[in-house]
């Protein structure tokens, strides 16, 4: 059987579909530039070749499971951007991620990209808590979580690392 990746999510210039097993040179390239890793901490096994196709099998897996995951995302013409989507957090808790290729930084494409996954949120998962997180030091991610409405929580440790987390706003 062959799986076709399939359009989950667009907007007028992205569209976010489910990863292939031959994304996975896509994902390693994006997880291998060091600009896009200074927003992770560090980890020399998570982002290898070997790493990326765990996570690869993960993201088809979850959504099988769930309905959603960290999408692959390209600009409406197939151009590959990045990845962005929904993790399960915890029970009834989504936390909403996304990573661009630094070519594409300062388009506004994760904005756009994080407006458009908070849309889908309260389509499909209406009653689930929202949550997002950045490093203290990751001003554009922490600028995005506050454009679509995220507020500081606190700092919290994950991974090893501290971590900037937030809540969705309750309106």
């Amino acid at each position: 059987m062959t799986y076709q990746s399939e359009i989950k999510l667009k907007t007028e210039r992205l569209r976010f579909s489910t990863w292939r097993h031959v994304d996975a040179n896509l994902l390693f390239e994006l997880h291998a530039d060091p600009r896009v890793q200074t927003a992770y901490p560090p980890d020399p096994f998570k982002w290898t070749l070997e790493g990326i196709n765990r996570r690869l099998t993960e993201y088809m897996q979850e959504q099988t499971d769930f309905g959603f995951t960290k999408w692959k995302l390209s600009l409406s013409d197939g151009t590959f951007v990045g990845r962005a989507g929904w993790s399960l957090w915890e029970e009834a808790t989504l936390e909403i991620g996304y990573a661009i290729k630094p070519q594409f930084w300062g388009n506004g494409y994760a904005s756009e990209a994080a407006h458009s996954l908070l849309g889908w949120a309260r389509e499909h998962r209406p009653k689930a808590s929202l949550v997002g997180f950045a490093l203290p030091s990751n001003y554009a991610s922490l600028r995005v979580l506050e454009k679509i409405g995220m507020e500081f929580l606190e700092y919290r440790e994950i991974a090893g690392a501290n971590f900037a987390f937030h809540t969705l706003k309750h309106s």
